[in-house]
C-alpha cells in the first residue's frame, strides 16, 4: 500500500502544470459554443483566431514576429542576470560598497520601466538596443537583490576553510563562494524571466519595434479582433513555456540548496 502511494505522489507532482490548463480548456470550448451561435465581431470565438493567425502566417507576418520576440526576451534575461550576478555579487561583498550603492539602487528599482521607454526611444531610437536596454532594466533587479542578500550571508566559515586549503581566489571562487550563490541567483532569474517577457511585449506594443507586440497593436487599431485574441493566445503559450523553465530552475535551486 505504502509502496503504490509512494510511486502515485510523484505523478501527482508532474500533473498540476496540465491540471491547471482543464479550466481554460472548458473556457474555450464554451467561448466556442457559445460565440458559434450568438457571434459577436467584438468577441470572436477561438476557431477563427486560428483563422486569423493563418493568415498572418501566410503574410510571412507571424513566425518573425515571435523569434524576434523571444530572441529579444532571451538576450535581455542574459543580459539581466550576467549584469545583475555580477553587481550583486559586488555590492553585497563589501559593506562599504553596500552603504554607497544601497540606495541608489533602491531608488532605481522603484523607477518603472515604461517610464524609460520615451527617454530610451529618443537617445536610441526605435531599435533593438533600445528595448533591450528597457528589459534589462526592469529585470535587472530581481537578479540583483537576490544576489547582493546571498553575498551577505556567506558563511565565513566556509571561506576560512577554503584559506586553509590554500585555495587560491578563482578555485574559492568556483568552489566555495559560487555555490552558496548559486540558489539566489537562481531564485532571481525564476522572478526575472516572466517580468521580462512582459516588458518586452509591453515596449513592441507602446513603440511598434518588430515582435508580437507590434503584431497586437496593429490588430487592435485594426479592429482585428480575432487577430488580437490569437496573438494573445501565442503570448499565452510562450509565457506558459517561460513558466515551465521557472518551474525547472526552481528544482535547480532546491538540488543546490539540498
Amino acid at each position: 500500500m505504502s509502496a503504490t502511494r509512494s510511486r502515485h505522489i510523484p505523478g501527482k507532482s508532474a500533473s498540476p502544470p496540465l491540471r491547471g490548463l482543464i479550466p481554460l480548456a472548458v473556457l474555450l470550448v464554451v467561448w466556442q459554443l457559445i460565440a458559434t451561435y450568438n457571434y459577436s465581431p467584438f468577441f470572436p470565438p477561438p476557431s477563427r483566431w486560428w483563422d486569423a493567425l493563418t493568415v498572418l502566417a501566410a503574410k510571412g507576418v507571424l513566425v518573425p514576429a515571435i523569434a524576434t520576440t523571444v530572441t529579444t526576451f532571451l538576450i535581455a534575461l542574459v543580459i539581466a542576470s550576467l549584469l545583475g550576478v555580477i553587481l550583486g555579487f559586488l555590492v553585497g561583498s563589501t559593506a562599504r560598497a553596500d552603504r554607497l550603492l544601497g540606495p541608489s539602487f533602491e531608488f532605481a528599482r522603484a523607477t518603472p520601466a515604461g517610464a524609460l521607454v520615451p527617454v530610451a526611444v529618443l537617445v536610441i531610437g526605435y531599435t533593438l538596443s533600445m528595448t533591450l536596454t528597457v528589459v534589462v532594466f526592469a529585470a535587472i533587479w530581481p537578479v540583483i537583490l537576490a544576489t547582493r542578500a546571498a553575498a551577505k550571508t556567506i558563511r565565513i566559515e566556509r571561506l576560512e576553510a577554503a584559506k586553509i586549503m590554500e585555495l587560491g581566489r578563482f578555485d574559492t571562487f568556483r568552489k566555495v563562494t559560487l555555490p552558496s550563490l548559486m540558489p539566489n541567483i537562481l531564485l532571481g532569474i525564476q522572478l526575472a524571466a516572466p517580468l521580462a517577457l512582459i516588458i518586452v511585449l509591453v515596449v513592441e506594443t507602446i513603440t511598434q519595434v518588430s515582435g508580437i507586440g507590434k503584431q497586437l497593436g496593429l490588430a487592435q487599431q485594426g479592429f482585428q479582433s480575432a487577430a488580437a485574441f490569437g496573438l494573445v493566445a501565442v503570448t499565452g503559450i510562450i509565457g506558459l513555456i517561460v513558466n515551465l523553465g521557472v518551474s525547472w530552475l526552481g528544482r535547480l535551486t532546491r538540488h543546490y540548496e539540498a
